[in-house]
Order: structure tokens, then sequence, then C-alpha cells
């Protein structure tokens, strides 16, 4: 038998085999990958920045419902007023917001545009019935302050996610805090 022929068959196999393997589908990287370990490392970059105040803008409070937790803000329009309140777990508020998720995906909004307009609605609730991370800021605010708020996971939809919203996800909100009734 031929040299020749002894490598045909071994050359046809190794193309068959580089044609399968060429072949085969790809996984496309999936933008909730590795969901929970991005979240995670999203908010222990911004204590990062808050425990060494290299942005003297982020604050950040205590979550009262969980107390590894802290909930990070900014006041984009703070009001400096002597008498103004703000409002307590039982208050009814109304508000103007915006949430999204760390990878920009709006998740829901009351007002589509950069600030809301006269023709945007206003929501009302009471402070005690949202996620722990709303009430902890809300009892912060003043009537007509507006801050954008990180919600860690733990203080927001948990594990579960809630609608759109998948679990592990931290919360980015711009709040308005129009009035309390």
């Amino acid at each position: 038998m031929s040299k020749k022929k002894v490598y045909l068959p071994v050359v046809v196999l190794s193309l068959i085999a580089f044609m399968h393997v060429s072949c085969e589908e790809t996984e496309e990287i999936g933008k909730y990958d590795n969901w929970q370990a991005r979240n995670e490392a999203f908010i222990d970059s911004l204590q990062k920045v808050c425990d060494a105040e290299l942005d003297p803008e982020l604050l950040s409070v205590i979550d009262s419902r969980d107390k590894s937790q802290r909930i990070f803000y900014k006041k984009l329009v703070p009001v400096e007023e002597e008498g103004e309140l703000s409002p307590y777990l039982t208050s009814t508020v109304t508000v103007f917001y915006r949430g999204k998720l760390i990878n920009e995906d709006v998740f829901d909004e009351n007002f589509t545009e950069d600030s809301p307009s006269q023709f945007d609605s206003p929501l009302s609730f009471t402070v005690g019935d949202v996620i722990s991370g709303w009430i902890e800021v809300l009892q912060r605010m003043k009537v007509g302050e507006r801050w954008e708020v990180y919600v860690p996971w733990k203080s927001a939809y948990g594990t579960d996610g809630s609608g759109s919203i998948p679990g592990y996800s931290t919360l980015i909100f711009d709040i308005l805090l129009k009035g309390i009734e």
C-alpha cells in the first residue's frame, strides 16, 4: 500500500473533524450573564468610592432591614431650606421616578424626558409599602429634592426579581419627591 493511500483517510477524517468543530454553534454572551457578580461588583465599587471619599457627592445610608446593606445616593437637586419636612414610614408621598438596571435598561418610569413635565403623572404611595432601598432614602429626602439612588439587590427584589427585573439586580433610580400628603 502506498503512503498516499494511508494518508488520504487521515486527511479526510481530519477535515471532517475540523468542519464539525467549525460548524458547531457558539453561545452568545447574554446581557444577564454573571448578573449577580456584576451587580455586586457595581455596588462594591460604589462602596469603595464612598468610603475613600473620592466623590464628595456620593453618600450612603444603612438599610435598617438588613444592616449589612448600604444604599448609595447623590442629591441631584438638594433643598437647603430649614422648614422642609421629610416623610415618615406611614406618610403618603408623590414622586416622579425612573428606574434602570446597571446595563442602562429602563424597567419603569413615570416621566420620559430628562425631567418631569406638566404632562407627566406622578405616582402616590405609602412610604412603607415599597422596597427597603426606597424606604430608607425617601425618609431622608425633602419635598423638591431629586436624588439618584443605587439600591443593591438585597434591598430591592432579592434573588427572585420582579416583572422585567431579573433577580440579583442593583436598581438605579432617579427620584423627585414632589409632595407629602
